[in-house]
């Protein structure tokens, strides 16, 4: 899962400094870019995500990702020249 989060954070940063949480229950990681404007991306054992923005916090986010909501795959890609 981890592998996972750090693959889904590369797409969107260069050289991203992660600090791993292991969630509650078997729910899977958290992977928090801890700059601002960093985020953070929580991981499911079935390898889904959810990225939330710095602004959420960890436990508004992790109330999110225990609901089900994910962050469809292909949305984790930096946008660039308008395209995104």
């Amino acid at each position: 899962m981890v592998d996972v989060g750090r693959a889904l954070f590369a797409k969107l940063t260069e050289n991203p400094t992660l600090n791993v949480i292991e969630l509650p229950d078997g729910l899977g990681v958290c992977l928090v870019h801890a700059v601002r404007g960093g985020g953070k991306i929580y991981v499911a054992p079935d390898e889904s995500a959810l990225f939330v923005g710095s602004a959420v916090d960890f436990e508004a986010g992790l109330g999110a990702f225990r609901d089900g909501v994910r962050t469809p795959l292909e949305k984790f890609t930096i946008s660039r020249g308008g395209n995104g």
